[in-house]
């Protein structure tokens, strides 16, 4: 169930990313929505797909279906590889952050100037970020993404 855990947290990035980019919203939700399907399997996907069964899932279209074997057998597919190279280093870090969101670090960037995980752990610990008024959505991500920081010696 490991591999579950681990496509999930894949198309969480891809989601996150592109939100990011700005691309569209429902684009971005329909990862999401595969993540948390993905994740939330009480058997392994490897056996879901195995069956021919993952698009039966609810989230799961032909698309998703798509990159989730290739993931399966190349542990990547073009989609992922193409916004690992347009998304810098230092902002896929972010983006990886528990709880945090595309839109989380744009805010991050603009306000802050805040593009990578030191920058980010600095802010913490100096509390900078709890002195911006940030959208319910923002704060919420940020103290995700905090607590994980604060709790994990992330590097």
């Amino acid at each position: 169930m490991h591999l579950n855990r681990e496509l999930a947290n894949v198309f969480r990035f891809l989601a996150n990313a592109l939100e990011w980019q700005g691309e569209n919203a429902f684009k971005v939700r329909a990862y999401r929505l595969a993540a948390e399907t993905i994740e939330s399997l009480n058997e392994p996907v490897e056996e879901v797909v195995a069956r021919n069964a993952l698009r039966d899932l609810p989230h799961i279209g032909e698309a998703v279906d798509k990159k989730v074997r290739q993931y399966l057998t190349e542990g990547t597919f073009p989609a992922l590889e193409r916004v690992k190279q347009q998304v810098p280093e230092g902002v896929q870090e972010l983006l990886n952050l528990p709880g945090m969101t595309g839109r989380a670090v744009r805010a991050l960037q603009e306000r802050l100037g805040i593009d990578d995980l030191t920058a980010f752990r600095g802010a913490v610990q100096d509390a900078s970020l709890e002195k911006e008024k940030w959208t319910p959505a923002v704060r919420e991500a940020l103290q995700r993404a905090a607590a994980f920081v604060r709790s994990h010696q992330v590097t």
